[in-house]
């Protein structure tokens, strides 16, 4: 019977009004904005870690077009592709089988 009374005054707000209750208000405010603010932290740092996973995978796609282009400039200024391509062409331009030497002193 004693249960069915503390329940009931737990519901109707008997208990909430009470004054051993009320010294505690401001504890329970200051839990339920730490419990807000750990809840607004941990969205943030979840929102800020799928940014920097979204950045690494730029970075690294940035990093393969790099590479890739740099391979075919190095492939196209070979002296060996560049006299191909002045043959498809029809140049009149030869290739150099004569050393330089050096002029002056």
């Amino acid at each position: 019977m004693a249960d069915k009374h503390d329940i009931q005054s737990w519901l109707n707000g008997d208990k909430l009004r009470s004054k051993r209750l009320k010294e505690q208000y401001p504890l329970l405010g200051l839990i339920a904005v730490l419990v807000f603010l750990y809840i607004l932290t941990g969205y943030q740092s979840a929102k800020q870690q799928h940014r920097l996973t979204d950045t690494k995978k730029e970075m690294l796609d940035a990093k393969f077009r790099y590479m890739t282009i740099s391979a075919q400039l190095t492939n196209t200024t070979r002296q060996s592709q560049i006299i191909e391509a002045l043959r498809e062409n029809g140049s009149a331009l030869q290739e150099n089988t004569v050393p330089p030497t050096k002029v002056g002193r």
